[in-house]
């Protein structure tokens, strides 16, 4: 017979990288939830070399723009244990998201502008707002399922971004492992559930609907409006949206 735990928390996220701590369960769990992680992406990194041969030419570049932990994870590893060159620290750096802040201030140095935007469409209302007047390029280390967003916006006020392809985005192929062991065998299902991407939506939505009915017994937040459309294209109630990737936006969801 499956139950439903109360007070339980399952983040349907990426797997953490080396550059990051997982301020979602160490936010909730300080507030008398269980969490469990399963993992519905992984990440093969590449071209670091390229990476590491353009950070050396800092003077080419106005700053960086950083999207995701996975792109300061992948400048990282680029480094090969040397710390970035201190000349970008004093450009004009952004990031996408707190948790993306925090690796680059954590691991590179680096206190990058941007971490409220949430998205590459609000980052680069940010960027333009500050409006820079710059002629050189953004180094811009991105994944394969990135778009063109930045490109295009910051496109129309003249800056250019110099894109290096760093990572690409897998499904986890031991996802469906992960979640029997995250639900004791289909059989307990957390209170809350929490998507973070659509991708993540469409990978993991299968295996809750092996156990008929569960599903509107579940509350589910997603994490931004584009993984809400993805819930609503898959039919999923949407108990509630975090705006943005902010672990205390999504404990407010829970706790309220």
């Amino acid at each position: 017979m499956e139950i439903i735990i109360e007070k339980s928390v399952m983040l349907l996220k990426t797997q953490k990288g080396l550059v990051e701590t997982d301020q979602y369960k160490k936010l909730l769990e300080s507030h008398g939830l269980e969490v469990k992680q399963v993992n519905t992406l992984i990440f093969k990194f590449y071209n670091l070399n390229e990476l590491s041969a353009k950070l050396k030419n800092h003077d080419d570049y106005s700053g960086i723009l950083l999207s995701s932990p996975r792109c300061v994870e992948a400048v990282y590893s680029s480094l090969n244990e040397k710390q970035l060159d201190p000349s970008w620290r004093t450009k004009n750096n952004y990031t996408v998201g707190e948790a993306t802040h925090l690796a680059a201030l954590q691991r590179l140095g680096i206190d990058c502008r941007g971490k409220e935007s949430g998205n590459a469409k609000n980052l680069s209302e940010i960027i333009l707002k500050e409006n820079l007047g710059t002629a050189k390029p953004f180094l811009f280390p991105h994944g394969n399922l990135k778009t063109d967003t930045l490109k295009i916006e910051l496109g129309k006020s003249n800056i250019d971004i110099e894109g290096v392809l760093v990572y690409d985005t897998l499904a986890n192929p031991n996802i469906e492992e992960d979640f029997r062991i995250a639900t004791n065998d289909f059989t307990e299902f957390p209170e809350y559930v929490v998507f973070f991407s659509p991708s993540g939506v469409r990978s993991s939505i299968k295996l809750f609907r092996k156990v008929p009915e569960i599903e509107k017994t579940i509350k589910f937040i997603a994490i931004g409006p584009v993984t809400t459309a993805a819930m609503i294209e898959e039919r999923i109630r949407v108990t509630d949206e975090a705006a943005s990737p902010n672990p205390t936006e999504v404990l407010n969801l829970i706790i309220k």
